[in-house]
C-alpha cells in the first residue's frame, strides 16, 4: 500500500513540472502494468487532480498550487523583464507594497539595489532580500503560509489597513477564461483585494504563460486595477480584450 501511495505521489511531482505524462513511459519508470498505472490516473483523477487522455494524463491546472520555490524558477527570464519595465513606474523615495509572488519578488531584487524607498511587504522571501537594502522595510504580521511563502490572517489585514501606499505589485497565478487575476488560495485572494484597495496605483505583474493559465480564486477585476505588466510575448489578441478594461504594458 504504501509503494502505492508513493507512487502517485511521484506521479502528480511529475505533472507539476512537465504538465503531462504518459502511461508508457511510467510503467517502465515504475516497473509495473499499464493497468496498474491507469489505475493511478483513474484514482488521481477522481481526487481532481488531472485529466485523464489517450495514453496519459494532463495536470489540471487550478486544482494544484505549487510551491514558492518551483514557481520562482518558472519562465524567470520573462519575469526580469517584468520587474525592469515595473522599475519605470516607480517614482523615487515612494511608498510601496510589494506582494508574494515570483514575479514580485525580481522586482524586490532589483529595489534591493536602491535607496530611499518604504516598502512593505506580506511575503517571506521579498524581506528576505530587502532586509540589508538601504530601504526601510516592513513585513506584515500574521500566520505563516508555507506554500506561498508569505503571511495572512487577521493581522496581516488589520496591519494593510492602516497604511495607504502610493503603488502596489501583485502576482498572479493567472486569468484564463477569467475577467481579472487569480490565485489559487482564498487566503492569498482576500490579502490581495485588501493591498489593492490600500494602494493609489496597483499592478498586476504576470508572464506572458499567465494567459493560458487560471486558478480558483478571482483577486479582482480588470478595472480595479491600474495596469497589467506582462511581456511582449503575450498573446496580442487577448492583450487586446484586457485593453478594454485597463491598461496594459509590455516588457521585451
Amino acid at each position: 500500500m504504501q509503494l502505492m501511495e508513493e507512487r502517485r505521489k511521484k506521479i502528480m511531482e511529475e505533472l507539476k513540472i512537465h504538465e503531462t505524462v504518459y502511461v508508457s513511459e511510467l510503467s517502465k519508470k515504475y516497473g509495473v502494468s499499464y493497468e496498474t498505472i491507469r489505475k493511478d490516473l483513474s484514482y488521481l483523477e477522481n481526487q481532481g487532480l488531472l485529466i485523464k487522455s489517450h495514453g496519459g494524463a494532463t495536470i489540471k491546472q487550478n486544482a494544484i498550487e505549487y510551491a514558492f520555490n518551483v514557481r520562482e524558477e518558472e519562465n524567470n527570464l520573462s519575469k526580469q523583464a517584468i520587474a525592469k519595465k515595473a522599475m519605470e513606474l516607480i517614482p523615487d523615495n515612494c511608498s510601496i507594497i510589494i506582494a508574494t509572488g515570483s514575479t514580485t519578488l525580481e522586482i524586490a531584487k532589483i529595489l534591493a539595489l536602491k535607496s530611499g524607498y518604504k516598502i512593505f511587504t506580506d511575503s517571506l522571501p521579498v524581506a528576505n532580500v530587502l532586509q540589508n537594502s538601504d530601504n526601510q522595510v516592513f513585513i506584515f504580521g500574521g500566520r505563516i503560509r508555507s506554500k506561498s511563502s508569505s503571511v495572512f490572517g487577521g493581522w496581516t489585514i488589520n496591519a494593510i489597513e492602516k497604511i495607504h501606499v502610493d503603488i502596489a505589485f501583485i502576482g498572479t497565478d493567472g486569468f484564463s477564461n477569467f475577467d481579472g487575476p487569480t490565485t489559487p488560495s482564498s487566503s492569498d485572494a482576500f490579502i490581495d483585494q485588501t493591498i489593492i484597495k490600500h494602494a493609489y496605483k496597483k499592478y498586476i505583474v504576470a508572464d506572458y504563460t499567465k494567459f493560458s493559465r487560471n486558478s480558483l480564486y478571482k483577486i479582482c477585476d480588470w478595472q480595479d486595477i491600474t495596469a497589467l505588466i506582462t511581456n511582449a510575448q503575450a498573446d496580442l489578441e487577448q492583450v487586446e480584450e484586457i485593453r478594454k478594461h485597463t491598461n496594459v504594458i509590455l516588457s521585451e
